[in-house]
């Protein structure tokens, strides 16, 4: 059997809609903006815990005071694939016929929940539980590219808690430390003694990593945050699987190690004044360290032996602009508008490196939203349309032949949080 799973597919596909399988849509208050001001905490929430811990402690929680958000974001893709003279050929020479797949895309759901406590003028406490790398993409069973993959079922936990110390009036810190799972569950067609079969691979793993951040809070109604979260590398254990009817058998264990990037973002946040006092403008830049992503292979556990061919990535950094706007209008200040618009770069160089299970290309994020705070509590609606555009080729080989089209897509997030504090 031969490369029973190009090694790119186990983390990673169209559906997540940020660079490489990021998943990024962390709060509805910040998708509002498209992400702008979310290492700033322009929206002065608890979702500071994710993009930056030590921007939480300038967000008006009061000494003793605890603050809990929670975001759901429902995402609807569309994700399809047009045959452009794809080569497949069976040991015999016989063509391996089939569909362009369908829309690969699914309707999926994110949650995430964010807290910070302040215990004093100088600590307060954070904790995000989210899920920052995940997909699902489903291809027809029959489609043209199958031999390189079928379905990606992917999703991530990630556990962090931090600690915000603030020495100064205008000066905070934050360190923290996170748990994160990850589970893959991912089918393609194979070939076992001249015959076409389905195959599965399902592994999970537990791992580490670290983050810290610093914002500064230069004039009233402006600060700028930085924040670094570290890789993660994990080695996921599981099994191969032969997916039959009427019973699914085990045919060996496997293992395969991937390391989640480094990444940095740096965000600004300011209200205007004067006659421009109801507009608060917002922007951000991150970079993610992709290059860690060159290659991946998978094992055989039993023997130590490769289970089947290694791919090779060779994916770059990349880079991700946001801007944005906030409006607050005269009726109330308890109400505020949003507006933004980004740029997210794809870490995959060309079409000989796209595969079927990660053809994203470079996208644009258009954005609104709106907030609205009542005593204690606030809620908040954002609306992302995500759009690909530029190169999105594909033409990628491997031992079960080549892939050759184009892809297009684009996703419709909608996504609602409630916050209390108390």
């Amino acid at each position: 059997m031969k490369k029973i799973f190009a090694a790119s597919a186990l983390f990673c596909a169209v559906t997540a809609f940020g660079s490489g399988f990021q998943v990024l849509e962390q709060g509805a208050s910040n998708i509002g903006t498209a992400l702008a001001g979310s290492t700033a905490n322009a929206n002065n929430d608890a979702s500071a815990a994710f993009w930056n811990p030590s921007a939480a402690i300038f967000s008006g929680l009061a000494v003793g005071e605890t603050q809990m958000d929670s975001s759901f974001t429902f995402m609807i893709p569309s994700f399809e694939f047009t045959d452009h003279g794809s080569t497949n050929p069976y040991p015999d020479g016989s063509p391996k016929h089939g569909g362009n797949g369908g829309n690969a895309g699914r309707l999926s759901y994110i949650p995430n929940f964010y807290a910070m406590h302040r215990f004093d003028e100088e600590f307060a406490l954070t904790l995000s539980m989210t899920s920052p790398y995940g997909l699902e993409t489903d291809y027809d069973r029959d489609w043209v590219g199958r031999f390189h993959g079928i379905n990606s079922d992917v999703m991530t936990l990630d556990i962090n808690p931090s600690i915000v110390y603030r020495p100064l009036d205008w000066l905070s810190f934050s360190v923290g430390a996170s748990a994160q799972w990850i589970h893959a569950e991912l089918t393609q067609a194979s070939m076992l003694y001249g015959q076409e079969i389905r195959t599965s691979a399902r592994g999970s793993s537990w791992s580490g990593g670290a983050n810290v951040g610093m914002t500064i809070n230069y004039m009233e109604g402006g600060r700028f945050g930085v924040a670094w979260r570290s890789e993660v590398s994990h080695t996921l254990t599981g099994n191969m699987h032969l997916d039959s009817s009427p019973m699914d058998n085990i045919l060996f264990p496997i293992s395969a190690d991937i390391t989640m990037p480094q990444t940095v973002n740096v965000g600004v946040y300011q209200r205007l004044w004067g006659v421009l006092h109801r507009f608060a403008v917002m922007a951000d830049y991150a970079w993610t360290g992709w290059s860690c992503f060159d290659e991946l292979a998978l094992k055989n556990s039993a023997t130590g032996g490769p289970a089947g061919e290694p791919t090779t990535e060779n994916w770059k950094d990349t880079s991700r602009v946001a801007v944005g706007f906030h409006y607050y209008p005269m009726f109330s200040e308890n109400v505020v508008f949003r507006w933004g618009a980004a740029w997210d770069e794809s870490p995959i160089r060309g079409s000989e490196y796209r595969t079927p299970r990660i053809p994203c290309s470079d996208r644009i994020w258009l954005s609104t939203g709106i907030g609205y705070k009542y005593k204690n509590m606030n809620f908040n609606l954002g609306y992302t349309y995500i759009l690909f555009y530029n190169d999105s080729d594909i033409n990628s080989t491997n031992m079960s032949g080549t892939v050759k089209g184009q892809y297009t897509g684009h996703a419709h997030l909608v996504s609602i949080q409630a916050g209390i504090r108390f």
